[in-house]
């Protein structure tokens, strides 16, 4: 038992910790408490010190092992803490009513709940003792990544890349999970989640993650407090789990995937340290066997089990089942419905009803599924299309006045466009066609034709009876030098497409101007 009285007065003589130490018999954090108690109450001389009663002193530093007053009934303190922090450890609560049946000398009392919780509770701290946490089976699985990096090397070039190692642990159980990742960002974080939920065959109910940004993040600058992200949250809500995110700079809220992440970090980075891996798959096929090594190795808490064994006996049953449908990463972009009531998402047009131009919308990405949000409210969904600078339009968000909607961009669509015109343009439009060697690489083409062809519409019949004549003394002069081969002749190269776009928005202009002046 520290006598206080003894450490304040050496201390005001000006002696050194280590002094008091060998004198009082006690420790630095004795030595550093009295310490704090001078300055905070202004004892600078002895004389001071000698004011102040034994029991003074007593209020000031309970550590529960002395009797802070005699009406009271004392009790083992370090024997309650033993009960509390043992393997079948017992509520406060239950140990202060066995405090309330013992029997205390004639005029004691019995401490109340809340001061029997106070004298444990300052006991641990003064002792800086250590609650064992009792896990709860399923309940908890503690993420990190390991702080050793891993690499895999390219084959051709040699560069190497670092490869990050994600270690995931049931804490009741011991079971382990590991797999590498090129980096520690978001779509990386939840795809090793994924897997750690697979590999285990079931969900925790609670993820307690480290607190890094792709889990959480401050709520406000210098508040210790820390809020899930949003697409993290919604990855979990998804398994019908939660994240507690860790304190910072607080190992202990996490300390089984600590230990973990160590165990990872000898038996499997540090037995493949020596090995050369050419890809990530070879990679995480190397970690998968060290990590089925450690599950399976026995004995294992001073048992003759294994973390696979306690996993399969207590814990695996109480997970929560995977969801039906494997998740998918979701992407969230925002764009602007333009006047073709489509909104381009990475090169693709996708259609939305019309009614909706202009607006801005939300669009959501989740695997294969496509759905435009506007407000809140789903208002288009379509598959993802893997073709470039491709339409993908619903029939039923066209307007009502486009007319033939079904065979929008085929022959059809053009040649009925062109019947508006003339019957040049037709005559154009379907030579055009016929010389594509895939009909639809024309249809840009046509779009052209179509468009100097209603421009030309109004023209005067002279400037179109002057362009065909000139396009004819052309045709003529190319026949004299030799240098055109007439159409349909074998062996005619048309050239590249974009040869024909040219030559086709000339001829627009032609047959339009020769159309208008029909």
């Amino acid at each position: 038992m520290t006598d206080y009285r003894l450490v304040m007065s050496l201390l005001l003589q000006g002696r050194s910790y280590r002094e008091i130490e060998t004198i009082a018999g006690c420790s630095h954090r004795a030595i550093a408490k009295a310490k704090k108690v001078c300055d905070e109450r202004g004892l600078v001389t002895e004389d001071q010190l000698e004011v102040l009663s034994a029991e003074d002193i007593d209020a000031v530093f309970v550590d529960g092992r002395r009797r802070t007053s005699a009406e009271f009934v004392a009790f083992d303190v370090a024997a309650m803490v033993k009960k509390r922090s043992g393997k079948t450890k017992l509520p406060l609560r239950v140990l202060w009513a066995n405090y309330l049946d013992t029997d205390g000398a004639p005029g004691q009392r019995h401490y109340s709940y809340q001061r029997f919780c106070q004298i444990i509770g300052e006991y641990v701290e003064v002792n800086d003792l250590t609650m064992r946490i009792a896990h709860v089976p399923g309940h908890t699985m503690q993420v990190d990544w390991a702080g050793t990096k891993m690499a895999i090397f390219d084959p051709v070039t040699g560069k190497k890349t670092a490869v990050s190692v994600f270690v995931a642990s049931l804490p009741y159980s011991g079971m382990v999970f590991a797999c590498g990742r090129v980096d520690e960002k978001m779509p990386n974080w939840l795809d090793a989640h994924l897997q750690a939920f697979e590999y285990f065959g079931g969900v925790s109910q609670v993820i307690v993650p480290d607190n890094a940004s792709t889990a959480s993040n401050q709520i406000a600058r210098g508040d210790r407090a820390r809020e899930v992200n949003g697409e993290y949250r919604d990855f979990l809500e998804y398994h019908h789990t939660a994240a507690v995110p860790t304190r910072s700079a607080a190992p202990k809220d996490k300390g089984n995937v600590e230990a973990g992440v160590q165990v990872v970090t000898n038996w499997v980075i540090g037995r493949l340290a020596d090995r050369r891996f050419a890809s990530l798959d070879d990679l995480n096929d190397a970690i998968a066997v060290e990590v089925d090594a450690i599950n399976g190795r026995t004995p294992f808490r001073g048992k003759p089990t294994s973390r696979r064994g306690l996993f399969a006996e207590h814990e695996q049953s109480e997970l929560i089942a995977l969801p039906e449908d494997r998740w998918q990463p979701v992407t969230w972009r925002k764009s602007k419905v333009n006047r073709d009531y489509h909104v381009e998402i990475a090169t693709v047009k996708y259609s939305v009803p019309y009614t909706f131009v202009g607006q801005q919308v939300d669009v959501k990405i989740a695997g294969e599924k496509l759905t435009v949000m506007c407000d809140g409210e789903v208002i288009a969904s379509h598959t993802v299309s893997g073709r470039r600078h491709s339409f993908v339009t619903d029939p039923e968000h066209v307007p009502a006045q486009h007319l033939q909607t079904s065979d929008l961009w085929t022959r059809a669509y053009f040649v009925r466009q062109a019947h508006k015109i003339g019957p040049n343009t037709v005559a154009a439009i379907s030579d055009l066609l016929d010389r594509q060697r895939i009909e639809a690489q024309g249809y840009r083409s046509c779009q052209n034709i179509l468009a100097l062809g209603k421009g030309r519409q109004q023209a005067a019949p002279r400037a179109g009876l002057w362009a065909a004549d000139r396009r004819e003394h052309q045709a003529g002069d190319l026949l004299h030098r030799g240098q055109a081969t007439p159409r349909g002749a074998a062996g005619e190269d048309h050239g590249p497409a974009h040869d024909h776009r040219k030559r086709c928005a000339t001829a627009g202009g032609v047959v339009g101007a020769a159309d208008g002046a029909a």
